[in-house]
């Protein structure tokens, strides 16, 4: 079974891609999160795996909180893997992952990260990749999902996590800043371009907008992965005037 959790569709693609090359079933983390259902019981010889977005070079929150509630019944060393979707590097976050299943009592020996097209758009010099870089990554993400598939179903590591620079900055002391003051869904609102069309709601994974008189509205429950903002049709979602005339993104095949 592969848990994912996914904004703007990067790390989805990446869980479906390896889940039917592995004949794996794939599970939701944020509506997981929601609905309660953490509890799962596994097959003798089943891998578990667990994709996800670096989220300011580290674990988003989300997921930490979905692997500290989960259990995994009938758990006996089975082959546990963990595949990162960043838009350059990762810092430590594969440490902070490692860390989150030991305290569960599981071991990995396969974490790895694959470079995708950029989506966080809400900080200051932060937007969208171009076309061409855009589609370059796309591509060379194929070749290397490949290689991560084939090296977890062989059991054999390979040398595949972008870790990148200043590692200790940007994991140790961005990061927290990150998770406590940018996490806020109060910056969040729609232009007089939205339609009401409900999609904003549909896209969130942690099911955090309802639609009221036609507009979005947000909850507390944000985890700042700004699907919201990437799937609106009409580009009417703006964080603050962080994203104004910023690019859009969302995974698709046919780009």
């Amino acid at each position: 079974m592969i848990f994912y959790f996914s904004g703007s569709g990067n790390s989805e693609w990446v869980a479906k891609t390896a889940a039917t090359a592995f004949s794996d079933k794939t599970f939701e983390i944020g509506s997981a999160i929601v609905h309660h259902k953490t509890t799962f019981i596994l097959e003798k010889n089943e891998r578990i795996g667990f994709v996800f977005p670096v989220h300011s070079w580290g674990v988003p929150p989300v997921v930490e909180k979905f692997i500290r509630q989960l259990v995994l019944e009938k758990y006996e060393n089975q082959l546990i893997f963990g595949i990162m979707t960043c838009g350059d590097e990762c810092g430590f976050a594969n440490l902070q992952f490692l860390k989150l299943l030991r305290l569960k009592g599981w071991e990995s020996h396969h974490i790895y990260s694959i470079q995708m097209p950029n989506n966080y758009i809400a900080f200051p010099g932060f937007d969208v990749d171009d076309k061409s870089l855009e589609h370059k990554k796309k591509e060379d993400a194929k070749c290397t999902l490949s290689g991560i598939i084939d090296a977890v179903n062989a059991d054999k590591i390979i040398d595949c996590y972008a870790k990148g620079t200043k590692s200790f900055l940007k994991s140790k002391i961005i990061y927290p800043l990150f998770c406590k003051y940018a996490i806020n869904s109060k910056p969040f609102y729609s232009t007089d371009a939205c339609t009401g069309c409900g999609i904003c709601a549909k896209k969130c994974p942690t099911e955090n907008i309802t639609i009221k008189d036609k507009r979005p509205v947000w909850g507390n429950n944000c985890t700042q992965c700004l699907a919201c903002i990437h799937y609106c049709p009409e580009r009417a979602i703006e964080y603050g005037k962080m994203t104004q005339k910023k690019g859009r993104y969302t995974y698709s095949k046919n780009n």
